[in-house]
């Protein structure tokens, strides 16, 4: 009997605990939970559709699922966790549970994967919103598997799923076609900034695409986070004009701000100081269509000086509006702040300052023009954009500007600092000066102008006429109404012109022009007693003008008589020639002279008595000087009875118009330049100087005798000397070719007249080398620092090497800190000390000293900077709970442990929130947890009591104690067992070789002691169903094979998927086979 009570009762616990039912999620419409890898994912159909599933963070942590993709398609999918309302009109209908601090919000995420198994896409967004795409790979025709994990929280998710096609077989938006499906969306981007897809504000490159006339925009809005800045480019398929995209930036009312029209790749930003900011980005197809790939980055700013800034002591960035400027609190004399701008984010910092009445102000801008150009601007308030009072834009530093002429006092003045280009610090000098310092009641510029000394009140500057302007700048000393420049007499106010130039004022003067003539005689003569050169005419000089005078020649006829009134040689004139007889050599205009009539015998007051000539030349006969009438006078013609010649010039006895050489040169004349001059017959430079007397034969300006010297070709023009001083002494003889008063063999730069010397020989003169010793440092900059710019071995000590002495250095170690908030001012790794330990924060293992290293507080969420913030270590074990696997230390893993802040409580398998050691399971909680096992147990169970109806009737030895006398219970000893009616061995009588686990051993079995139709065997127990875990089998082996659930391991459960599984954290997984027997999942 006592085998029969053991079979009954372990078949009653095997049912029980088989009878208990596993609540199963119904994944997807599954009815059941989605697979746990990508081997057991649940297949969904490859179309659009939203499909609800379980996470929890125990027993449920992974749902994969496989969709068959049709060829040319892609797919993209969405996952929204528990709880999740966002921006974009996505939300959750389930609420969240068991979320975890900081946030208690859910986080679930998602993750693709193609056929292979390769990663095509994940998303681990903390928002409670995740999507991924195909992302450029081709899936058609292929099988994909989406995964969604438990990151934090339990409850029910929503999975979005799109399939859309591609033109040419490729998926996820690559650059294939993607036209209504932008960034990888399944849809197409809004066409309009009110409906523009929202992106996440992530570095990601997404493809889309846009058509001229079908699909114009593509907008999408992204607000960019906290203290960062952004950039984005677009590029495309095919040449920069077909398609012609743009790129165009708007703010969030759809304002266009910036844009990039004519590249490609087409580009914007970055823009920093942009953080928090809400803006639409635009794609436009100008003309053509194609895919596009827009990039979007996002650069964090926290550490930049953008958000870091201390403008004039303000602990924050300087005013960017003019008429709200940051008020800086000067006082006279001089005023030192430091400041920090860029030309991304930060272009302009506005100031103002107060100036006293009767006082000016200038301003120095110091900065490192290597890095940074700045501008300078100086106006007074208010409205400064209407009075500008100085400027500067040099791009050296240091710029400056002042008030320049204009009187502030009594007003406030805006000094703008903006930035041309580059980034960083710059040094501001205010100088608050007094306007009249030695108080004499001239200002010193005045003064200054004026010659006078502005810091002696005894030297005040001369003003003739008392109109308050000294009179080295009044135009008008004397106040006469005439300029100085016009005044012959400036300090004279009663007299202003000396017209004659004799120290004698118009006004007083006789004669004004001092032509001889006074004013008073000049009047009634007519003519202009201002001008010199108007004089009364008075022919005979008698002191009487013509004009008075009767008889103006005072040749003795009367003027009225005389045919020559003012010629006092002539008063006839026979002929009317209008030539007085006495200067007429022909009186009566016959042709023949006076003295030829005389010496003809012909009358010369008659023109009707003319002389003989018989060769009719006009000569009478006895006075002809030309008989051969050639125009040439016999007695100077050389051939006086030759028309033909007249001059022998070589005196050849050829005459010039027949001889071929006239002068005798032995030049021809039709090559001689001077055909009548011996001594000539070349001109060069065609000056009608002969090159035997012409100084400068080719006219260059150099004479012949200077280019022999200085060896150039005195013939030729285009030959001259190099003169490179223009002094005239070409350089070959100049001792001083560039003119700057250094000789040549003293001069460092013999063609610079700008330079000289080179102190530190770096090729570049020391007037314009800005550093003269060449020891790395601005000769502007060392007498500043203390050190002499003309001695290579004297320079400022710089420990950060950023150009800037250490003595004016606001940085010393150049880590961003300013020395005074600097506790380590050399050293650029350290510049806080938060615990005073004398170990720099970066260095410090522990910044608060609260016995957590910083890199653990990090990881465990709390305050490094903080005493009291400490990590939550539940078990004490050193390792806080937010990465202790074991936060309770009960040796079971938090993701495995129900109780995980519980060291005695581990497990609640029945789910009523108590832990299994301090209530156990029930009966009806066992068989719940087996249902399929409890059905099969119900079957072996019927089959074992047949078995026993069996045994009993075969049955025949009266004392079956003697049968199981030497059976081995060892294995049971230490570890909990089924109770037993009588305290009889059972010998184990399993044989690796029998069949069926309910075959009986053989009637004939050799090693039995009674007959064996009357000795019943029966089987040893098989292990505890799952659930029973409290069993311990220490001598049970694993095997990567067993032949049915009785021979699995322990510690494991029973997961109802399709092949079942049996898993736990240290069994493993294993699979049920269609035999029956487990495999172990490598």
């Amino acid at each position: 009997m006592a085998n029969g009570r053991i079979v009954t009762t372990m078949s009653s616990l095997i049912l029980i605990a088989c009878l208990s039912g596993a609540v199963l999620a119904n994944d997807a419409g599954s009815g059941g939970d989605a697979g746990n890898s990508t081997t057991s994912a649940y297949s969904l159909n490859a179309t659009n559709a939203t499909y609800f599933g379980n996470l929890t963070d125990v027993s449920d942590e992974d749902d994969y699922y496989s969709i068959s993709m049709p060829n040319n398609t892609g797919i993209y999918v969405e996952l929204v966790s528990p709880g999740y309302s966002g921006s974009n009109g996505t939300n959750s209908s389930s609420t969240c549970s068991n979320a975890s601090w900081p946030f208690y919000t859910c986080d679930f995420d998602l993750e693709l994967y193609n056929s292979a198994g390769t990663r095509l896409d994940y998303s681990v967004s903390s928002s409670g919103y995740d999507d991924v795409t195909s992302n450029g790979t081709s899936v058609g025709g292929s099988t994909v598997y989406i995964r969604a994990y438990h990151y934090d929280g339990d409850g029910q998710y929503a999975l979005i799923v799109n399939i859309f096609s591609t033109s040419t077989g490729g998926g996820g938006g690559g650059n294939n076609s993607t036209s209504l499906h932008d960034a990888g969306r399944g849809y197409d981007a809004g066409n309009t900034y009110s409906t523009a897809m929202n992106l996440s504000a992530v570095n990601q490159s997404l493809w889309g695409d846009v058509h001229s006339t079908t699909d114009s925009y593509d907008y999408y809005r992204i607000t960019v986070p906290p203290q960062h800045g952004f950039a984005l480019s677009l590029d495309w398929n095919g040449t920069s004009g077909n398609p012609d995209l743009d790129l165009e930036l708007y703010d969030a009312n759809g304002s266009l701000l910036v844009y990039s029209w004519f590249s490609k790749p087409e580009s914007l930003g970055p823009y920093n100081g942009s953080g928090g900011i809400t803006y639409n980005i635009g794609v436009t197809a100008y003309s053509g269509s194609g895919d596009y790939l827009l990039n979007l980055t996002f650069d964090n700013l926290s550490t930049s000086p953008i958000y870091n800034q201390n403008d004039a002591g303000t602990g924050d960035d300087a005013s960017d509006d003019y008429n709200n400027p940051t008020t800086l609190n000067t006082s006279i004399g001089e005023n030192y702040y430091n400041g920090w701008a860029s030309d991304s984010g930060d272009t302009i910092d506005q100031y103002s300052s107060a100036v006293p009445a009767n006082h000016g102000i200038a301003i120095s801008l110091s900065f490192d023009d290597t890095l940074v150009n700045f501008n300078l601007l100086l106006a007074q308030l208010p409205n400064p954009q209407n009075n500008i009072i100085d400027s500067s834009s040099t791009f050296y530093s240091p710029e400056t500007v002042t008030s320049n002429g204009t009187y502030v006092g009594g007003t406030s003045v805006l000094i703008q600092v903006s930035v041309d280009s580059g980034n960083g610090d710059y040094g501001l000098t205010i100088w608050i000066f007094d306007l009249d310092s030695d108080g004499d009641g001239h200002w010193d510029d005045n003064e200054t102008a004026c010659g006078s000394d502005p810091d002696n009140a005894n030297s005040v500057p001369t003003d003739t006429d008392g109109d308050g302007v000294c009179d080295f700048l009044d135009s008008d000393d004397d106040g006469d109404g005439y300029n100085d420049t016009d005044d012959a007499f400036p300090l004279d106010s009663s007299e202003w012109m000396d017209t004659d130039g004799d120290q004698i004022g118009d006004n007083s003067d006789d004669d004004d022009d001092g032509d001889g003539w006074s004013d008073l005689d000049e009047y009634s003569c007519g003519t202009d007693s201002l001008d010199y050169a108007s004089q009364p005419l008075d022919t005979d000089g008698d002191a009487i003008c013509d004009v008075e005078d009767e008889d103006d020649d005072n040749d003795g006829y009367p003027d009225t008589s005389d045919a020559f009134p003012l010629d006092d040689e002539e008063w006839t004139d026979t002929d009317g020639d209008n030539i007085g007889n006495n200067a007429d050599t022909d009186d009566d205009g016959d042709g023949f002279s006076d003295s030829t009539e005389s010496t003809c015998g012909s009358d010369s007051l008659d023109a009707d008595s003319i002389p003989a000539d018989l060769d009719q030349d006009g000569s009478c006969d006895a006075i002809d000087g030309d008989d051969d009438n050639d125009g040439y006078a016999d007695i100077s013609d050389a051939f006086p009875l030759d028309p033909n010649e007249w001059v022998d010039t070589d005196g050849d006895d050829i005459g010039d118009n027949a001889d071929l050489d006239d002068d005798g040169d032995s030049v021809v004349d039709s090559s001689d330049a001077f055909p009548l001059d011996p001594s000539e017959w070349e001109d060069t430079d065609g000056d009608n100087i002969g090159d035997n007397s012409d100084l400068d034969d080719d006219n260059d300006g150099w004479s012949d005798s200077d280019e022999i010297e200085c060896q150039t070709d005195p013939y030729s023009s285009i030959s001259i000397p190099v003169d490179y001083d223009n002094d005239n002494i070409c350089d070959r003889m100049d001792s001083d070719d560039d003119g700057d008063g250094v000789e040549d063999i003293y001069d460092m730069f013999q063609f610079d007249a700008s330079e000289w010397d080179d102190l530190d020989l770096d090729g570049v003169g020391d007037n314009a080398d800005l550093d003269d010793d060449g020891d790395g440092w601005n000769d502007i900059d060392e007498p500043n620092c203390g050190t002499n710019p003309n001695d290579a071995n004297s320079f400022p000590s710089d420990f950060d090497m950023d150009g800037i002495c250490d003595t004016l250095d606001p940085d010393d170690d150049n880590d961003l800190v300013l020395d005074i908030n600097d506790d380590f001012q050399f050293d650029p790794s350290e510049h806080e000390d938060y615990d005073g330990d004398g170990t720099g924060d970066n260095a410090d293992t522990d910044d608060d000293d609260d016995g957590w290293s910083d890199d653990l507080e990090a990881i465990c969420q709390t305050i490094r900077l903080s005493e009291t913030s400490v990590p939550l270590d539940t078990d004490g074990d050193g390792t806080c709970d937010v990465i202790d696997a074991d936060d309770d230390g009960d040796g079971v893993g938090d993701p495995n442990d129900a109780f995980p802040k519980d060291p005695d409580e581990w497990e609640d398998r029945n789910g009523d929130g108590l832990g299994d050691r301090a209530n156990p399971l029930s009966i009806i909680d066992h068989m719940k947890l087996n249902p399929i096992i409890t059905g099969i147990v119900i079957f072996a169970i019927l089959g074992a009591i047949g078995a026993t109806v069996v045994l009993r009737a075969r049955k025949t030895s009266p004392s079956p104690e003697d049968t199981w006398r030497d059976d081995d219970y060892s294995r049971y000893e230490d570890t909990p067992s089924l109770e037993q009616e009588d305290s009889i061995p059972v010998e184990d009588t399993t044989d690796s070789s029998s069949g069926t686990d309910d075959e009986l051993p053989d009637d004939d079995s050799e090693n039995s002691d009674i007959a064996p139709e009357s000795t019943p065997t029966v089987k040893p127990p098989p292990p505890p169903p799952p659930g029973f875990e409290d069993v311990d089998f220490s001598d049970q082996k694993l095997t990567t094979r067993v032949e049915n659930w009785e021979d699995l391991p322990d510690g494991g459960d029973y997961v109802q998927t399709e092949p079942m599984r049996y898993v736990g954290e240290e069994c493993g997984t294993w699979i049920r086979q269609e035999d029956d027997s487990w495999i172990l999942e490598e």
